[in-house]
């Protein structure tokens, strides 16, 4: 019985043209092995590299206002205080960075709030203060910071009370400090840390005028 299938005709390529697509079968494998490996060394670097600890240094600045006759308690709990937001940065190579917002919250505070009232202090729990013509507490945490496009992003979340432990508002401040691109992109990993200093400086200042404004409606308003 005859097989009316049609038969495909056996092609034998030429030997050099052969050797060739053996050649480039096998760079291309080489290739895509070596980039296996340096993507491995490369994230094995950015995991394992060095970490740098982030917070203010040597900050120190006149606000330039009116002192107010109160008292004042800021309450930021060791939590806060602990929180640590590693950020790591391909411009830069395989470094992280452990940025303690919490801490520079801290510090911010301890800058500004002695410049605004004439008895302050902080403390770990809530606390009222005992001196002062008008006297608050207040709340203080950080629930969001990112160093993300070169810039800070923070989040000041402020509760402030009366005494009695009267809500007086329970407010957020949401601010960016200015862009580092250029700082990063010339000074690599050796400006990295100065560049988030810088940008979370001014992030966590304007967040605190706002919160200075708040805090000074309340100082000025008749009654205890």
């Amino acid at each position: 019985m005859c097989d009316y299938r049609e038969v495909k005709p056996f092609i034998i390529l030429p030997i050099g043209k052969k050797k060739r697509m053996h050649d480039n079968r096998r760079r291309a494998q080489n290739l895509k092995k070596w980039s296996n490996i340096v993507l491995g060394v490369f994230l094995l670097l950015l995991a394992t590299g060095c970490h740098h600890s982030i917070r203010f240094e040597d900050i120190g600045y006149s606000l330039g206002q009116k002192e107010f006759d109160a008292g004042l308690i800021a309450v930021i709990t060791p939590e806060t205080v602990a929180q640590v937001r590693p950020i790591t940065s391909l411009m830069a190579g395989p470094y992280t960075w452990e940025i303690h917002p919490g801490e520079m919250l801290r510090q911010i505070a301890e800058v500004e709030f002695p410049q605004m009232v004439r008895h302050y202090r902080t403390a770990s729990s809530y606390e009222e203060p005992k001196e002062g013509a008008k006297r608050l507490t207040v709340e203080l945490l950080v629930p969001h910071y990112d160093f993300s496009d070169f810039h800070a992003t923070v989040v000041v979340q402020a509760k402030a009370y009366g005494p009695g432990r009267t809500l007086i508002f329970d407010k957020s401040y949401r601010e960016e400090g200015d862009t580092q691109g250029a700082k990063m992109f010339w000074g690599g990993p050796f400006a990295m840390k100065s560049a988030i200093r810088q940008s979370s400086f001014q992030a966590y200042q304007a967040a605190f005028a706002k919160l200075r404004f708040d805090l000074g409606l309340f100082f000025v308003k008749p009654g205890p």
